[in-house]
């Protein structure tokens, strides 16, 4: 608030030192002082040489008691003004969050005043931060003194994890959302089942990542089958039909050699990459 204002009123301070300045005033100035002069008689040099000195004092003193009171005038009319009404809301970025979701966490609507968000932006932030763990991160800014820019950053979609009731959202920070999706779109994100462990799941977050884009928008399923030999085991299903037996220690490692092994396949198969790699096809 103390920049929005420092900004404001020193553009207005330009204003005044400009109209002090202007050539039309000073003619003005003139003609004044030459009516005195001529109205009580008085000797032009003998005033410039007696008074001169104490009437540009005394502008001076005028000037700086006026200003402040003109700026306080200034206030007050900004604070009746329309400037200090919210006048438009833009929200950027949002992404696969609605936009009316974002709005109605915010509580701020056109018409309220800017000081809603001018001296209350990290407080705000962090509300709606707390209120949706799918937002990154969330800016608010004022142009033009009232027109309110927000610009909504989610964090990423990863996948989907399966449960009784539904398909729910993973997100790249480990969170699962919290309602089901109705429509999930299978042919961009791979159901990740049987994760019931959170460490787990962020584990197979992070190294799915890692892989390049064509091998992730490949894999359709990542299910958690642990077995006593191997206790990471993963069954990773492809869209092109093949099955991959992976560790999930050496997961995002071992998955970048698979274009290379599926280019060699005959028929769709069980690619078992838990100790080296070989392959097998899948019984029809």
């Amino acid at each position: 608030m103390k920049d929005f204002l420092q900004n404001y009123f020193n553009k207005i301070k330009n204003s005044i030192l400009n109209f002090f300045k202007n050539s039309s005033f000073k003619s003005r100035m003139v003609k004044l002082y030459k009516y005195v002069i001529d109205k009580f008689k008085i000797n032009s040099k003998n005033f410039e040489k007696i008074n001169g000195g104490k009437f540009k004092q005394n502008l001076k003193k005028s000037l700086l008691l006026f200003l402040p009171l003109l700026f306080f005038i200034l206030i007050l009319s900004y604070f009746i003004s329309p400037l200090s009404k919210i006048d438009s809301i833009t929200i950027n970025g949002n992404g696969y969050i609605s936009k009316s979701h974002i709005s109605s966490k915010m509580n701020i609507e056109k018409g309220d005043s800017v000081f809603k968000v001018i001296g209350h932006r990290k407080n705000l932030i962090k509300y709606i931060l707390s209120e949706d763990h799918r937002i990154k991160s969330i800016s608010f800014s004022l142009t033009s003194f009232n027109k309110l820019v927000v610009n909504v950053n989610p964090y990423k979609q990863i996948g989907y994890e399966t449960r009784k009731s539904g398909q729910y959202l993973i997100l790249e920070n480990g969170s699962v959302s919290n309602n089901p999706v109705n429509n999930p779109n299978d042919n961009k994100y791979p159901y990740i089942v049987n994760f019931d462990n959170r460490e787990n799941l962020n584990t197979i977050i992070d190294k799915y990542l890692k892989l390049p884009k064509d091998i992730r928008d490949n894999i359709r399923v990542i299910s958690y089958s642990p077995t006593k030999i191997y206790p990471d085991e993963l069954h990773v299903y492809m869209r092109d039909g093949n099955k991959i037996i992976i560790l999930l220690s050496n997961f995002s490692y071992k998955m970048q050699f698979y274009r290379s092994i599926a280019t060699k396949l005959k028929s769709r198969s069980i690619i078992n990459m838990e100790v080296g790699a070989y392959s097998y096809p899948i019984k029809k």
